[in-house]
């Protein structure tokens, strides 16, 4: 089950050669963007989720929480950011007619402090040892 709490909103998720900020903006080779706050929140669900399938119902009930919306809204987003991502679009992958799964490792960079640390692949908690 992917834990993502206050201490994993608070970092920065690193993968391949991008990384995902704190505040929601996505930097990489090809530039920086900032991300609107679904797919910020979507891309970071993704990723704390350590590999592990991310059914389509949790990752709605995650970002929308109120739960008033519709599949198609999640659809949209995972296009918009697999075209962010461009040639690492297969990062993300799509488990048809269950959800998605993050198949690229990612490691957790604290702001300032210069080191980095995994993220469980089983828990998606940060492994601080």
């Amino acid at each position: 089950m992917v834990v993502v709490n206050d201490e994993l909103a608070t970092v920065s998720l690193v993968f391949a050669c991008w990384t995902l900020h704190a505040d929601g903006r996505l930097s990489g080779e090809g530039g920086d963007v900032q991300l609107p706050p679904k797919e910020g929140h979507v891309l970071r669900l993704l990723l704390a989720s350590g590999g592990v399938l991310m059914t389509k119902d949790r990752l709605l009930e995650l970002a929308w929480p109120k739960g008033e919306v519709a599949e198609e809204s999640l659809t949209r987003c995972i296009y918009s950011l697999r075209k962010h991502l461009g040639v690492d679009k297969g990062f993300i992958k799509t488990i048809y007619g269950r959800g998605y799964r993050f198949t690229c490792p990612v490691r957790v960079q604290r702001g300032g402090q210069g080191h980095k640390e995994q993220v469980c692949s089983a828990c998606g908690r940060v492994n601080h040892g």
